[in-house]
């Protein structure tokens, strides 16, 4: 492993999958829905995106106002200003693994989506004091032409995307991190756990 050490956050610290559950959760409360009618409105919202990481906090929490006839302000909340939500949508394993890196590589994010999501990510749930500035990289899209001009050639890559590490090999040293199955990638270092960036030699 490189001494720069490069983290995707959505699935690799950061568990989205339990977010989206606690995001429904309070807008179903606020907005006075069951939770199939929720499902079937973000269903709705994401089809007029062009890709999945062109999902904006704001453009949701709109949509769903309009829908509902509710305060958008009250939904926007949820996302500005509830940080436990982050906090408990961390990997259990996230922080510790962090700090012991932290006294040994120099660590910074490479990251797609909405970059203001992805900054709140990094400041609500805590992750902003591990990462150095200048290697904390947030594009639309982290495999465009532009994205990976940036990319730190002396780094090390962490991401859960399978074709994500795998169209980036050539440019770093990667690591595909599987949390969905024990299947490995013969060709890619492949873990299962950040726990096996402290526990393994990689």
């Amino acid at each position: 492993m490189q001494n720069l050490v490069l983290f995707d956050i959505d699935g690799v610290l950061f568990d989205t999958e339990h977010f989206g559950k606690l995001l429904r959760s309070r807008f179903v409360k606020i907005l006075g829905i069951d939770e199939e009618e929720l499902i079937s409105a973000n269903a709705d919202y994401y089809s007029k995106l062009s890709e999945r990481t062109d999902f904006d906090p704001r453009g949701i929490t709109a949509y769903l106002s309009e829908r509902f006839g509710k305060d958008v302000v009250s939904l926007d909340l949820v996302f500005w200003k509830e940080e436990h939500l982050y906090q408990e949508s961390l990997f259990p394993e996230t922080l510790e693994v962090l700090e012991k890196l932290k006294g040994q590589k120099t660590l910074g994010i490479f990251s797609q989506g909405n970059e203001e999501l992805q900054n709140r990510k990094l400041d609500a749930a805590r992750l902003r004091d591990y990462f150095s500035p200048e290697y904390v990289f947030i594009h639309k899209r982290k495999l465009s032409d532009d994205a990976i001009e940036l990319l730190p050639r002396e780094a090390t890559f962490v991401d859960n995307k399978h074709d994500v590490v795998e169209a980036l090999q050539k440019f770093v040293d990667v690591i595909w991190i599987n949390r969905k199955s024990e299947e490995s990638d013969p060709k890619i270092k492949t873990i299962h756990s950040l726990q096996e960036l402290i526990t393994n030699n990689l």
